[in-house]
């Protein structure tokens, strides 16, 4: 059977076992939701008017001609809302493509070459891995300064030693399977068997933990945010939102309540997907 046959049956196989599962499909349907209103709303809408402050328009309620109401700046909550999911989805993305970039490569040469190389990588993971993300990201955060970008770097940084260890992990498993020793024997270098018959192999836990791991950013996106750490006003972002809506959240629970649904119902989304591919790509539920 020819090789890119063997790969489009593997998909459809994984993609069978996936839709079986309601919550997966659920979590699927409300992220690509979410991704299409993100992409779009530059069509609709101009930024201007997630950021204009009309103080006439102050505080209106839901459905009065704004569909989520207006805060005390008179800025249209929903419009704010869908800007805040480019920034949260968008970021996060970012952020752990270029974490899962950075992990794959130590957990690759860790995994692979093993003996000193993987004990000197490995024991710095640790010391990463000794301090709680949200800490890593704050601490990172506040010696670099505020910004998308400085943000984007703390959380990048703090999340690559758990990357590095899935990949190691993950190369460990296959790296002694006698294609491997094939391909030595035929004189293939090191970089070409990790990149096209290790890491192929092993991709499964891997897309996983970039899943959970895109969920964990948002959350955290929206954490630093509303300590004032993360991205500042009146840049739109759910955490920050509801940091602005705290004095008003006992007369105006809405403009707490909105921001603070969005990031449970994206992180819990997310989840489910990230859920429902670990069960489709378990090698033991494999006919």
């Amino acid at each position: 059977m020819p090789k890119g046959a063997s790969k489009r049956g593997q998909v459809q196989m994984t993609w069978s076992r996936y839709r079986k599962s309601k919550l997966a499909m659920l979590g699927l349907v409300t992220v690509s939701v979410l991704f299409f209103a993100a992409l779009a709303i530059p069509l609709f809408k101009d930024y201007e008017m997630a950021i204009e402050q009309d103080f006439s328009s102050r505080y209106q309620p839901i459905g009065a001609g704004h569909i989520f109401g207006t805060d005390q700046f008179g800025r249209d909550i929903f419009i704010r809302m869908v800007f805040g999911a480019r920034i949260s989805l968008l970021v996060g993305i970012a952020t752990v493509s270029a974490s899962l970039v950075a992990g794959a490569f130590i957990g690759a040469a860790a995994g692979y070459y093993g003996g000193r190389l993987d004990e000197i990588l490995m024991r710095i993971m640790d010391v990463f891995l000794a301090i709680p993300n949200t800490l890593l990201a704050i601490s990172i955060v506040a010696a670099l300064g505020q910004g998308i970008t400085n943000l984007l770097i703390a959380l990048a940084i703090s999340q690559v030693p758990s990357f590095a260890r899935v990949v190691r992990a993950s190369i460990l498993t296959v790296k002694e399977q006698d294609y491997i020793e094939a391909a030595r024997a035929l004189g293939t270098s090191n970089a070409r068997i990790i990149a096209r018959h290790i890491l192929p192999n092993a991709i499964g836990p891997i897309i996983v933990q970039t899943t959970l791991n895109v969920a964990r950013t948002i959350l955290n996106i929206s954490s630093l945010s509303f300590v004032g750490l993360g991205i500042s006003p009146p840049t739109p972002e759910w955490g920050s939102m509801l940091a602005d809506a705290k004095p008003q959240m006992l007369q105006y629970p809405h403009l707490i309540l909105i921001p603070g649904a969005a990031i449970a119902i994206t992180v819990m989304a997310i989840n489910l997907v990230g859920d429902g591919l670990r069960d489709a790509l378990d090698p033991r539920l494999r006919n």
